[in-house]
């Protein structure tokens, strides 16, 4: 059982409902003088009822009157209960209809109708008013429910009316209390010797006297200096609380209705939603693409554009998928419910449910991921919302904790199928770092190996490429993690070769022009002219008088090191592949006769001191031939 339900009074304009809360709070929640002076609620009002159950119910009690629609929109946003009140002498008017239908829109799970004004007409009247409400709450989730006849004077049905809130709301799960504290602001006063107070009721998560709070999506930082719940003051409020904040160094001109009050860094504001659109039944027009329409959600409301993404509009009583464009930040998670309504007409066009805060506005060209992946949400269906969110997100390791934020599912169940798919062979699993999608790995490997290939025929001398070089043009966004996994599989796989600090195909295509060839002729010429002595780039640039880019040389001697036709040393000199053979002739003899060879014997072996020695001697160690004791070699052999 929840700790905190919020039940809202809804329904038509002087049909009783702030006297059925008032016989069954003692509270008058018309409060303002200009309500009392035109008999009409203006505000949302706000009255305790505790029930013999011992429940904390919060009553909402919404305006009627269609001038003051938003207000009732607000009211109705967070409830988790509904009493439709319906008038028996007037019987189901448009507000009646208008306010089930925002009931609806925000998915109220329960509720009941209250017949109001019973002792002002006979039992054949009442019978009709309840025959009549039974054919507008069909196909609701008042339907089937309990239509209990009320008045306010004899206090008739008060007593079953208490009893059903407190049966209807037994199954209620209520807020979400292990969530992040967010609460949306519905009231903001200032009083003296307290300062700025916001109300409203907390949607998901706790908060605590002095907590460190934060202003959306305004961005201001605050701490709460004291809290209230229905006029007594407490240290603590969970969700599903009305609650009351003061607030530290805020003032009036800081805060509005319709911000979020949450924890520092817990929520980012977008102004981008993608969602399903319901258009209203009682609507007299569809909705078009691109029209613009003012959004309610929580106590927010802005002006947006809705960007259709399957039709060009959406019927009455048909719904679509739909991207919202606004002009103002909001702060909403994924299962948020919102009501739409024309800009300038009172009257509620449509609602629907959040499905995600993209970061990038809809375009045709993205529709065959976007829209599955969308329909997906709206199913529910875990298999299918993940397989196409690792499709959405190609670049990235993914959490489930990451997942979990963005689509508003269960982290229990997102683990548990997430570890489900590694075992089916569908998703990869990188350890304490996440989850990538194996198709998506696939793909990428072979797309790797493609760019290595293009790169050879657009430069042939170009034969090694660095992991930079590669991923630069695989795709510079991908997460270095499965690209480094993806050059070491090629590699164990045969299909990748590593040299001189980067990648190589191992059998490369190779067609080289006029030009290349004559300077890979020149360089191994040059090879052989310097005996045992190794040369560098910039010694055959000057040999040749600067015919050739510097450039242009190291690719052609890293393209002979791979073809085996010269050998680079650390030094980044090189000797032709028969001098090398012939130095190691050399050494070998040089060690078989004194036991071991010393740099000191570089010059009576190669003709040169330790400077290139080093390097030649370093390049033996390397491939093994020889192998350091100390500060001599010997032969591995």
């Amino acid at each position: 059982m929840a700790r905190s339900i919020t039940v809202g009074i809804a329904g038509h304009v002087d049909h009783g409902k702030t006297s059925l809360v008032r016989c069954l709070t003692g509270v008058d929640t018309d409060r303002k003088q200009e309500e009392k002076a035109r008999g009409l609620s203006i505000e949302s009002g706000i009255a305790p009822l505790e029930l013999q159950s011992g429940k904390r119910i919060a009553l909402v009690d919404v305006p009627g009157h269609t001038d003051f629609l938003k207000n009732t929109i607000r009211g109705l946003s967070n409830v988790d209960m509904a009493v439709l009140v319906v008038a028996a002498d007037d019987g189901v008017m448009p507000q009646t209809r208008e306010h089930l239908e925002i009931l609806k829109f925000f998915k109220v799970p329960t509720g009941f109708t209250a017949l109001s004004k019973a002792d002002l007409v006979d039992q054949e009247t009442l019978e009709f008013a309840a025959l009549e409400i039974e054919e507008v709450v069909k196909n609701t989730f008042l339907e089937g429910k309990p239509i209990i006849p009320f008045s306010s004077v004899d206090l008739r049905g008060i007593d079953r009316i208490r009893a059903t809130i407190d049966q209807e709301t037994a199954d209620i799960d209520g807020k979400d209390p292990s969530a992040p504290f967010r609460l949306w602001i519905d009231q903001v006063r200032s009083i003296t010797g307290i300062g700025t107070v916001i109300s409203g009721t907390i949607l998901s998560g706790t908060i605590n006297e002095g907590d460190e709070l934060c202003l959306l999506p305004a961005g201001k930082k605050t701490r709460a200096r004291s809290l209230e719940s229905h006029h007594q003051k407490i240290s603590q409020a969970g969700s599903g609380e009305r609650v009351g904040i003061s607030l530290n160094k805020v003032s009036l001109d800081d805060v509005e209705r319709g911000m979020v009050l949450a924890r520092p860094d817990t929520f980012i504001p977008t102004q981008l939603i993608n969602a399903h659109l319901r258009v209203s039944q009682y609507a007299s027009k569809p909705i078009k693409n691109r029209q613009k329409i003012r959004l309610y959600l929580g106590t927010s409301t802005t002006v947006a554009t809705a960007v259709l993404m399957e039709e060009q509009k959406i019927l009455p009583g048909h719904g679509g998928l739909v991207q919202f464009r606004l002009v103002d930040p909001v702060i909403t998670l994924p299962k948020d419910y919102f009501v739409v309504c024309q800009l300038d007409v009172p009257h509620v066009l449509g609602g629907g449910i959040v499905l995600e805060s993209p970061r990038d506005k809809y375009r045709e060209a993205k529709m065959s991921t976007t829209l599955p992946y969308l329909k997906a949400l709206q199913t529910g269906r875990l298999e299918d919302v993940l397989t196409y969110y690792f499709k959405r997100n190609p670049n990235s390791i993914i959490t489930a904790v990451e997942i979990a934020q963005n689509t508003g599912l269960d982290r229990g169940r997102l683990d548990a199928e997430m570890t489900a798919m590694v075992r089916r062979g569908e998703l990869l699993y990188f350890a304490n770092q996440g989850f990538y999608g194996l198709d998506i790995y696939k793909q990428y490997k072979k797309k790797l190996l493609e760019v290595i290939e293009k790169s050879v025929v657009e430069d042939p001398l170009k034969l090694v490429l660095s992991a930079t070089e590669i991923k630069d043009q695989l795709d510079t966004s991908l997460d270095e993690v499965p690209f480094q996994k993806m050059l070491a599989d090629l590699g164990q796989e045969g299909f990748l070769l590593r040299s001189n600090g980067g990648f190589h195909l191992p059998n490369p295509v190779i067609k080289l022009s006029r030009e290349q060839e004559e300077l890979i002729t020149r360089l191994l010429d040059f090879a052989r002219t310097t005996g045992l002595m190794p040369f560098s780039a910039d010694r055959f640039w000057r040999s040749c008088r600067t015919k050739y880019r510097i450039t242009e040389i190291y690719r052609a001697l890293d393209y002979l090191c791979i073809q085996n036709q010269l050998v680079c040393l650390s030094d980044k000199r090189y000797l032709s592949w028969p001098i090398m053979e012939q130095i190691k002739k050399r050494v070998k003899t040089a060690i078989q006769q004194k036991g071991v060879l010393t740099i000191a014997d570089s010059k009576e072996v190669l003709g040169y001191g330790r400077t290139w020695g080093i390097a030649v001697l370093d390049y033996l160690d390397g491939i093994g031939f020889t192998r350091r004791q100390g500060d001599d070699r010997v032969l591995t052999e």
